[in-house]
């Protein structure tokens, strides 16, 4: 059974979500303290997204070099891919549950993701929008 935890614990540190960052739940030893502190990390990643895209709409209110018909279609595609973001990746992570059917890491598997794909729509958001 430790062996087992282990080798979970193993491939969890292992998964996307810890590309970047090594260092997200280094005190977390079994899967429900991996579980409980990736979703923490998951909900500061979300909010962190939901205001970038706050400060992403204003951009357009703040825009008097482009055609207003113009600027209207760009914040509509831009509204729309979020909103197709937003189902590819539940959808996305939702298969990576598949991925460990059966194990006891699927939900932890499930939240990695999330917070995979939210932290780098964030990061993207970023540099498209404030960092030229």
């Amino acid at each position: 059974m430790r062996v087992l935890m282990s080798m979970t614990i193993g491939l969890l540190l292992t998964g996307p979500a810890f590309a970047e960052d090594q260092s997200i739940c280094p005190d977390a030893q079994t899967t429900i303290e991996i579980g409980e502190c990736v979703s923490k990390e998951y909900d500061k990643a979300d909010a962190e997204l939901n205001s970038v895209w706050k400060k992403v709409m204003a951009t357009f209110e703040k825009n008097d070099t482009m055609p207003a018909k113009d600027l209207k279609a760009w914040k509509e595609t831009l509204l729309a891919s979020q909103r197709d973001w937003v189902k590819f990746k539940e959808q996305d992570c939702d298969a990576v549950g598949y991925e460990w059917f059966g194990g006891t890491g699927r939900s932890n598997a499930l939240v990695f993701c999330l917070l995979d794909h939210t932290t780098a729509r964030t990061k993207d958001l970023k540099a498209r929008f404030f960092e030229r």
